[in-house]
């Protein structure tokens, strides 16, 4: 097998809410806060904060933190802030914010200081993000004209990019940014800026930017052939960038799940597939995409059929999602089998893994995690299985029982829709005799 370096992302969505049909708008907009608890929200974020340590134990090469805004989609808003709090957490492993926009910020100053500080803090091994975001966060953040996004974006990192590399104060005079002193202090440790990954869904813009800055490119959310179609684009664009290739700046991205078989692996995790499907990630179109958020060209590929949200996501089904490679779920032998296929027609260096399907319980997240990291790393690996930050030779605040002794009843049943069987509890769905119709 191809050998590969292993990321992990998490959701930590609040799941405790109606199911998207029974809202009826964005989950991501117009999702009331009133559905939020507070004693649970902290049991979510908590839960989140402790598997870093756990994928530092257990040999992953880093974690990718990633941000939501204005619903309950992610409880981490603000992944700058999770990543200091992560890097406190462990001691080796790379963390990287692949959430933070750089259009939110008024100035890409603060953004460039904020890299900085964290690259500090963690002794060199952080990396960030250049994600254009989704238009929901444009509308959820509510600082920024979505029409004008990447433009403004494009100088931002203009301004960002000097920011590291200029060494006396320079002066910036843009259609979105002006000063006359600019003056980075500190410096990142990494000369002259830790990696950048570039999360792109298939604008044939965000390829080239991402391999003429010489960034690595975050594949996500796009059907297969067209996947496998932006790999060779951007591999292209790095060879005539001049550049020489490096399969690590390709990082395939999957909702994992493995288990002991094939049989209980979709048992636990088809009832959390089939939320992400219907309620995560399912928006209406100008939700995600306002006015001016894409270019012409990638419009007219979703216009046509064969791009990224080109259809409902919520009437994907499990079979589908399956097929399109953006859900593995199995056996360890099968996951290992699907990674292989899906990593070597993509070129791809690396994995980008989310090990709890945005709404699993913790215990279910750590165990798919350990199986995976038992079972399925060890298969891509060079002899000894080290992650590749161990060069050497060394091999909260409440308790659960708490937790549980104050929750009390959730407002709203976590659901999904399960073929066969109706509208489904998603806690309790991977046990036999509790996948049952519950009441609305």
């Amino acid at each position: 097998m191809n050998k590969l370096e292993f990321y992990v992302a998490n959701g930590g969505k609040f799941p405790y809410i109606p199911r998207r049909d029974k809202i009826g708008k964005s989950i991501y907009i117009s999702t009331p806060n009133d559905y939020y608890d507070p004693v649970r929200g902290q049991r979510i974020l908590e839960d989140y904060l402790g598997l870093f340590e756990l994928e530092e134990k257990l040999g992953y090469d880093g974690a990718v933190i990633l941000e939501q805004h204005g619903g309950p989609n992610s409880l981490v808003g603000q992944s700058i802030v999770m990543a200091a709090a992560a890097i406190s957490h462990t001691r080796e492993m790379r963390i990287g914010t692949v959430g933070a926009i750089l259009n939110s910020y008024r100035t890409p100053m603060r953004y460039a200081e904020e890299v900085a500080t964290l690259d500090i803090l963690s002794n060199g091994r952080y990396f960030f993000g250049l994600p254009m975001g989704i238009g929901a966060n444009y509308h959820g953040l509510g600082v920024m004209n979505p029409t004008y996004a990447r433009e403004q974006f494009r100088e931002g990192h203009e301004f960002l990019k000097r920011a590291f590399t200029e060494r006396e104060p320079f002066s910036f005079d843009g259609k979105f940014y002006q000063t006359e002193y600019a003056n980075l202090w500190p410096r990142p440790l990494q000369d002259p800026y830790p990696e950048a990954w570039v999360p792109a869904a298939g604008s044939k813009d965000s390829l080239s930017f991402a391999a003429q800055n010489g960034y690595t490119y975050l594949a996500v959310l796009v059907p297969w052939p067209i996947l496998l179609k932006n790999c060779q684009i951007f591999r292209d664009a790095v060879e005539e960038a001049g550049q020489e290739w490096d399969p690590r700046r390709i990082v395939a991205n999957a909702h994992v799940y493995v288990a002991e078989t094939d049989k209980q692996a979709r048992q636990e995790a088809e009832a959390h597939v089939m939320s992400l499907l219907q309620n995560s990630l399912g928006s209406p179109f100008h939700d995600s995409f306002p006015p001016g958020h894409v270019t012409i060209p990638s419009l007219r590929g979703m216009a046509a059929g064969g791009g990224y949200r080109s259809k409902d996501i919520s009437t994907t089904t499990y079979e589908e999602g399956l097929e399109s490679g953006q859900f593995i779920v199995g056996s360890p032998s099968t996951v290992a089998e699907r990674i292989e296929e899906i990593t070597t027609k993509m070129g791809a260096g690396r994995l980008n893994l989310t090990g709890d399907m945005w709404t699993m319980p913790d215990w279910m997240a750590r165990k798919n995690l350990t199986i995976f990291a038992e079972e399925v790393m060890p298969r891509f690996r060079e002899p000894g299985g080290k992650p590749s930050w161990d060069k050497s030779s060394r091999a909260g605040y409440r308790t659960v029982s708490e937790y549980g002794a104050i929750a009390g009843e959730p407002k709203f049943v976590p659901q999904s829709i399960v073929e066969g069987v109706g509208p489904v509890d998603i806690r309790t769905a991977h046990i036999p005799e509790l996948r049952v119709p519950v009441e609305d």
